[in-house]
């Protein structure tokens, strides 16, 4: 046999060992996620949900995609911003991590406190209709430029506008 096709088949079997060694990993996962083995992380993770729910969607117990509750503080921090926008109220925070992190800062604002807010924090910011979130009425992403010193690289910005004259908006400061 010729060098290269002993090379060839070296690589080829690195090749098949590591597709196992990722198929195992993913099997395993998957079997612990709905163990409940006891070890906590089901209590941890569920978010709240019950029992049903998290066996109808193997993600939900996965803090990654269910998120978990955070202070504000430490969600606006990752933004650099000291504080919530003038005038926003019900905030609520969660933090999403997995390759990237994501901080999901929920809250309702008055039209025009939202516009002012925007105006001085993000002037760049493009909010535009036609949003892939169906329930948003206007959205943006902007790259922050320089990055953040909390760590975030963009936001975004998805709003709903509420019969009331307030809007519902979900500022997602993000890294990737």
């Amino acid at each position: 046999m010729s060098r290269s096709g002993g090379r060839a088949l070296g690589v080829g079997g690195l090749v098949a060992v590591l597709a196992l060694v990722c198929l195992g990993w993913a099997v395993w996962a998957t079997a612990s996620a709905g163990s409940g083995s006891g070890d906590g992380e089901g209590t941890r993770a569920g978010g709240g949900r019950t029992e049903g729910a998290r066996a109808r969607d193997p993600r939900a117990g996965d803090p990654r995609v269910a998120g978990v509750k955070v202070p504000c503080r430490e969600a606006l921090r990752f933004a650099d911003q000291e504080r919530l926008p003038s005038g926003a109220k019900s905030a609520a925070c969660v933090m999403r991590n997995g390759i990237d992190t994501l901080y999901d800062v929920r809250f309702r604002i008055g039209r025009t406190d939202l516009d002012t807010w925007l105006a001085a924090t993000y002037p760049d910011l493009e909010l535009r209709t036609g949003c892939a979130q169906e329930d948003a009425d206007r959205c943006g992403v902007l790259t922050l430029d320089p990055y953040a010193d909390g760590g975030a690289v963009a936001v975004e910005l998805t709003v709903r506008d509420e019969a009331d004259g307030r809007a519902l908006v979900h500022y997602r400061p993000f890294d990737t």
